[in-house]
């Protein structure tokens, strides 16, 4: 079994308990791990703080506070040259471990394949009023979570939210930090991956998303995520759904339709996505009209 550095970028998120559990299981594993915890400059310093004290309290933990936000590419090729050891487990701050043997399901897989990839699920009721769009997303998406799914086109089905990968490969292909904000940077690593023949194993060892954020923060991230996808059209490619749509709308010459709908509708979509009951038939139409005004 080989040696194991768990790579956790925060931004305004309290993630120590993530950091106990994940210490608790790395002693358990018997080979040498280390923690690595980098705030991108969070607002909260109150969050930061506490988040600094619980990893600088444990053994084989490091805790690094930039100085300004690099974004969600940069800070992890930044964290991965601060690691130490063969295997990288990048873990999203707000996840939480639910199963007791989390790391050493991983660890037992990584030399399957150069990335294998846990997986995530949700929570089973919304947790809170007012993430509505993002919880219904999400739960529309739970048949995709299972490994049997995923398998069935691994790359497309990659995700930076947590997958352990080997250091050498990593660092070969990085995430491209010409992504800002929020979206798809993950989606082009995965076509990174395709594209050097990097061997990818999905298996059934979940985190739980806890950090369902307010339905108006959600779309305003969805239209950064758009944007990204735009920009990164060339890179991208088919990889993603919502640029294969694109596509036939242009290659049909219709993106004058879909920016009438959005003169016309926009209001009424935004209302009903930001509400108690969001359809993600419009959610999908909303993307599509957006991208069709660039």
């Amino acid at each position: 079994m080989e040696s194991l550095s768990i790579l956790i970028p925060v931004y305004n998120w309290d993630c120590s308990q993530l950091i106990k559990d994940l210490h608790f299981q790395g002693l358990e594993l018997g080979v040498p791990y280390e923690i690595i915890v980098a705030d991108d400059c969070s607002t909260d310093k109150a969050i930061l703080e506490k988040n600094r004290i619980v990893a600088e309290s444990h053994e084989n933990c490091r805790f690094f506070a930039l100085s300004h936000n690099i974004g969600r590419a940069a800070i992890r090729n930044y964290m991965a040259d601060e690691s130490r050891y063969d295997k990288l487990l990048f873990l999203d701050c707000d996840s939480a471990v639910r199963s007791k043997k989390f790391l050493r399901k991983y660890m037992e897989a990584a030399d399957k394949a150069s990335v294998v990839c846990g997986g995530l699920i949700h929570p089973d009721k919304m947790p809170r009023e007012g993430v509505e769009l993002r919880y219904l997303y999400e739960k529309s998406a739970a048949y995709e979570r299972s490994a049997g799914f995923r398998s069935k086109n691994p790359y497309l089905r990659f995700t930076s939210f947590s997958f352990v990968i080997d250091r050498p490969v990593f660092m070969a292909i990085r995430f491209d930090e010409s992504y800002v904000g929020y979206g798809y940077e993950d989606v082009q690593f995965g076509h990174e991956l395709e594209e050097n023949g990097v061997s990818i194993l999905h298996i059934d060892n979940p985190v739980e998303h806890l950090g369902l954020e307010s339905s108006d923060v959600y779309l305003n991230k969805t239209r950064q995520a758009v944007l990204n996808a735009f920009d990164h059209r060339n890179e991208i490619g088919d990889s993603s759904k919502l640029l294969t749509h694109y596509n036939k709308v242009k290659r049909f010459r219709m993106r004058w339709f879909f920016r009438i709908l959005w003169t016309f509708f926009q209001k009424s979509m935004e209302k009903n996505l930001l509400g108690p009951k969001p359809k993600l038939r419009i959610f999908s139409l909303y993307k599509l009209c957006y991208i069709s005004l660039m």
